[in-house]
């Protein structure tokens, strides 16, 4: 299932830095990551 959700630019600024670091292969990884976290 692909889903698009809108996010403030703060956010998104930390996503990007997240992927440019190489700490992630894409933003859809910060984010399943981020909801991991949220759910633990």
């Amino acid at each position: 299932m692909s889903m698009n959700i809108s996010l403030p630019h703060e956010l998104k600024a930390r996503i990007r830095q997240r992927v440019e670091s190489g700490m992630y292969g894409s933003a859809s990884e910060v984010v399943r990551e981020a909801l991991r976290l949220f759910e633990a």
